[in-house]
């Protein structure tokens, strides 16, 4: 990458984060009291319309051209030829509120929209240390895993040691390039890892 084009895509990743740590409404609200309910029927109509969007997009040559020229900036390479990571996000928040209780949804939840988002920027602004050929650094992953560990602790207001795992298990989630979107696969990862803990220490 030419010195003028580094500036470019850290620009475009600070705003394609920024609209993921957005999404930390949606924890934030739940933690502060929205009901489940409520909370599920929102997330439900927005995966509604987000997968209706998907399914125009593959089979419409028209709609997907538009849809391109609009949202072009802020997609991944893959995410031209599959799903958004926002139908994804979408998909992980309502799966976190439909499968976790409530503290470990917001854990998962935050996890994804903010220990991810600050784990790229980390990783690009500060990360230097790769493990084998993959993008992701150490530095962007210490950060995913205070950042995660810090909301579950504050926010979810998880005991110390299952907020310490829900970090560690962003962290490690978000190593792998595949099979499942990182979004999913966090979300999974966290709310997964927080309710093995409880079952070790009960």
């Amino acid at each position: 990458m030419t010195a003028a084009g580094a500036p470019l895509a850290l620009r475009w990743e600070l705003t394609r984060k920024a609209l993921h740590i957005v999404w930390a409404v949606v924890p934030l609200a739940y933690a502060l009291g929205a009901p489940r309910t409520s909370v599920l029927l929102g997330l439900a109509l927005a995966c509604i319309v987000a997968i209706v969007v998907e399914i125009a997009r593959a089979s419409s040559a028209t709609f997907s051209a538009l849809f391109h020229r609009r949202t072009s900036l802020l997609l991944r390479q893959h995410e031209h030829r599959g799903w958004s990571g926002a139908t994804w996000l979408l998909l992980s928040f309502f799966l976190s509120v439909l499968v976790f209780d409530q503290p470990t949804a917001v854990a998962a939840m935050w996890a994804v929209a903010v220990g991810d988002a600050i784990a790229a920027i980390v990783g690009r602004t500060l990360g230097r240390h790769h493990i084998g050929r993959s993008a992701k650094t150490i530095e962007g992953s210490i950060a995913c895993a205070i950042i995660t560990a810090a909301g579950a602790l504050v926010v979810a207001h998880l005991a110390l040691v299952p907020s310490i795992v829900a970090g560690i298990a962003a962290a490690l989630a978000e190593w792998p390039t595949g099979p499942l979107d990182d979004n999913l696969r966090i979300g999974l990862a966290v709310g997964g890892g927080i309710l093995l803990c409880r079952m070790a220490f009960s």
